[in-house]
């Protein structure tokens, strides 16, 4: 059954100053993204992918081997002149970057992280201290013990093979993952090349191991750290090191007041520094050596270090980049395997054979830029810290606004009310704008962060309340929601570097998304959205200004309708450029790309502008926004599918995925994340309660939220608002951040045009 759409009382008419403040923020909000794309397109700002050259780009391989030293718990900021001067040395010749470690878990131990560079896909094992060997094992689990380290191969003439249960674990394990990994990837290409990959120590091993287990050239050491000779008959060459930081248990027995912090071994760290120098010495010319940080410290997600050296025809001291992540100085660990591949000259690059399409990375290459070690080394401890201390500062804004709140609502303090929802919703769009300042460098990353980001809401809050808007209950709310558009979407098509380190940005570390939009900044979007188009239904008129409640105009019969909608053009316009802008800034392939957004905006879109044009709100409209939101989604998708291998995002390789016919193992595992998250994040239930409570609220409008529906436009982009979040949360994979994030921002304007009302907290029962 039909229904109209929802109508709302007007507090006032709309003035002249109202349409033209409507028409001004509508300009700069686009104006602002028009610019961004424009300096990104000129190479005058960063872009996403713009640092990206050809799979070879580290230079043609040369005639030596290629050597990859694994080193746990290597990060930046432990790599210096003075406590590892070879690593230092080599990092400031070769090519550095953070390291992204994400394997199966956020936490990844050094046996996983082997089996992953073996596999060039994500895997997991359960030797001792990985996750999975946290699991309990008891007769009626079924579980094995963890294995320990030393018993992971069995060696013998030269050659290894993995224990063979172990093995039939892991492969069994990885098969029932929605993404299985081609376990010995890396083993099974050097072999079709007629070359191997030797291992020297059981972790290592993983990484050498082929399908089966075996490794065909296996020289263990007894006494040196580092090998002093290679096999010769293979091309690639893998070992590992002493992890340089101290074992959780030893910490905790010794030094439990530092149990919560990461514990350098510097008698080990400067042994291995040492070892890998002497290693480097000893490598004929020609060869490549690859330090990675194959082991996260203690239980920390953060960034580790990646030097390549040398980096071929880059510079010295060479910024690299991947195809994968397409940011400057940041490389995941699924990226090794393609680039030792590359490297070697066994596959991909100027190889014969391409890549396995197995492989989930991307070879690294040398982006634009000089003095890469200083690049990775201030990225790495960027993104570590947006990762790590975001619950500090999140958790200090929480405690300085929460109890204000409480108790203007206690006191009736309406003004205040408004203000600490204005500053509320501010505080997103303050983490982004928090990485203005490098917070990251001072002594105390925690304050510095905290301090930028209160500071930054502050800010935007008081510029809300600065200028003669503040005397209309949208008018602090809305120049929120402008600045968090023009922010976050100028960011978005520049390549995201604010995002990379905010604390509620894109989470690299995790591998939530190096590039584009992610659920949390779509979800922040998407609220701002609902409520800038809330203000351009208010203060520009619409055909509902002269509608009766059954949808039609005063006058009656379509000549009444049409001058309805001629009357509502002007906001439904101001609606569409709107929604339309953000839709491209979520989608394109250079922007967001995102898909899951995009059914979300155009049907949030297509709803608003059919309530400007006093037209029918019906399950049909809903059904047709509905599809033509997932045909752009999907004409995006194909577009970037055609830009070919190199350039395209996850976007087009979705539509690659379709094609060869493995595009259900996606969709399975984003349901599976989707759904994973309510069971491994119990708070999250918070987000789906404060939804199905917000939609209470819109249907009933009980009495205390009349002040709410005044504005004539709050009610359609509250109602607009709902579906939408459902769509945004349905459509992605964690999508509940959208949910979260949206409700944030939507419920601190909420409060803002809830205060702006004197007295709200008493209102008469609303009439139906």
């Amino acid at each position: 059954m039909a229904r109209t759409a929802p109508t709302s009382a007007r507090a006032a008419a709309p003035t002249t100053s109202h349409r033209r403040g409507a028409r001004v923020l509508v300009v700069l909000v686009l104006g602002a993204w028009i610019l961004a794309a424009v300096a990104a397109g000129l190479g005058l700002a960063p872009r996403a992918g713009s640092t990206t050259t050809s799979p070879d780009s580290l230079g043609t391989p040369g005639d030596g081997p290629v050597v990859v030293v694994g080193v746990p718990g290597l990060t930046w900021d432990l790599v210096d002149e003075d406590a590892t001067p070879a690593l230092h040395a080599l990092a400031g010749e070769g090519g550095s970057a953070a390291l992204v470690l994400r394997g199966t878990y956020e936490v990844t131990c050094s046996a996983d992280a082997w089996l992953t560079v073996g596999a060039g896909q994500r895997a997991a094992t359960d030797v001792e201290g990985c996750a999975d060997a946290e699991l309990e094992a008891t007769p009626t689990s079924g579980r094995p013990a963890p294995v320990l380290p030393q018993d992971v191969v069995v060696s013998g003439d030269g050659a290894a093979v993995v224990d063979e249960s172990a093995w039939d674990r892991w492969t069994r394990s990885g098969a029932r993952s929605s993404l299985p990994p081609q376990l010995g990837a890396l083993a099974a290409a050097a072999e079709e090349a007629g070359t191997c990959v030797a291992a020297y120590d059981p972790l290592s091993a993983l990484g050498a191991a082929d399908g089966e287990g075996r490794v065909a050239a296996y020289l263990p050491q007894r006494e040196a750290l580092l090998p002093t000779e290679l096999d010769p008959g293979c091309s690639v060459h893998l070992m590992s090191t002493p992890s340089v930081t101290t074992p959780d248990r030893e910490v905790l027995t010794t030094q439990p007041d530092r149990a919560e912090q990461v514990v350098v071994d510097p008698t080990v760290l400067s042994g291995v520094d040492a070892a890998v120098g002497e290693l480097a010495d000893r490598l004929p010319v020609g060869s490549s050596l690859v330090v990675a940080g194959l082991g996260h410290p203690r239980d920390q997600a953060v960034a580790t270090t990646l030097i390549v050296h040398p980096a071929g025809s880059g510079p010295q001291g060479a910024t690299l980049t991947s195809g994968s992540t397409r940011q400057r100085s940041l490389v995941q660990l699924t990226d090794l395997t393609p680039t030792v591949l590359v490297q070697a000259g066994i596959a991909g690059g100027s190889a014969a054979s391409p890549l396995p399409t197995t492989l989930a990375g991307a070879p690294v290459t040398v982006a634009p830029g000089d003095d890469g070690r200083t690049r990775a080394q201030d990225l790495a401890a960027a993104v570590s810290g947006a990762k790590t201390l975001a619950p500090v500062a999140l958790g200090v804004v929480a405690v300085l606004t929460l109890p204000v709140l409480v108790l203007a609502l206690l006191l009736r303090r309406h003004r205040a009310v408004a203000v600490v929802g204005t500053l509320a919703m501010a505080v997103p769009v303050a983490t982004w704008l928090a990485g203005l300042v490098p917070w990251w460098r001072a002594d105390r990353p925690s304050v510095a962060l905290t301090t930028a980001v209160v500071g930054a809401a502050l800010l935007v809050a008081g510029t809300a309340w600065a200028g003669p808007w503040r005397r209309d209950p949208l008018g602090p709310p809305t120049v929120v929601a402008a600045v968090t558009l023009v922010v976050i979407g100028a960011d978005t098509l520049c390549s995201a570097r604010l995002g990379l380190v905010s604390v509620l940005g894109l989470q690299p570390v995790t591998a939530g998304r190096f590039y584009g939009q992610g659920n949390v900044g779509f979800g922040t979007v998407l609220g701002a959205f609902l409520v800038l188009a809330a203000a351009m239904l208010t203060w520009l008129p619409t055909a509902a200004d002269r509608a009766g409640s059954d949808g039609r105009g005063r006058n009656g019969g379509d000549g009444g309708r049409r001058r309805a909608a001629s009357r509502g053009a002007g906001a439904a316009v101001a609606v569409l450029l709107l929604g339309a802008g953000l839709t491209v800034v979520n989608a394109a392939p250079s922007g967001g790309a995102d898909f899951g957004g995009v059914p979300a905006m155009v049907v949030a879109t297509g709803l608003l502008a059919l309530y400007a044009l006093g037209q029918r709100w019906s399950v049909r409209s809903l059904l047709t926004l509905a599809v033509l939101g997932v045909l752009v989604a999907a004409v995006v998708m194909v577009l970037d599918w055609l830009r070919g291998p190199q350039r395209r995002t996850h976007l087009g390789a979705f539509v690659q995925q379709v094609v060869d016919g493995h595009a259900l193992g996606i969709v399975t595992r984003k349901l599976d994340q989707s759904l994973g998250i309510l069971i491994s994040y119990p708070l999250s239930w918070l987000a789906v309660l404060a939804l199905v409570l917000v939609a209470v609220v819109v249907v009933r409008r009980p009495r205390w939220s009349a002040a709410l529906w005044e504005p004539a436009g709050t009610h359609p982009a509250a109602l607009a608002g709902v579906v939408a979040m459902v769509l945004g949360w349905v459509l992605n994979d964690s999508g509940i951040a959208v949910v979260a994030l949206a409700l944030a921002v939507l419920i601190g304007a909420a409060l803002a045009v809830l205060g702006a009302r004197e007295p709200w907290f008493d209102q008469p029962e609303r009439g139906r």
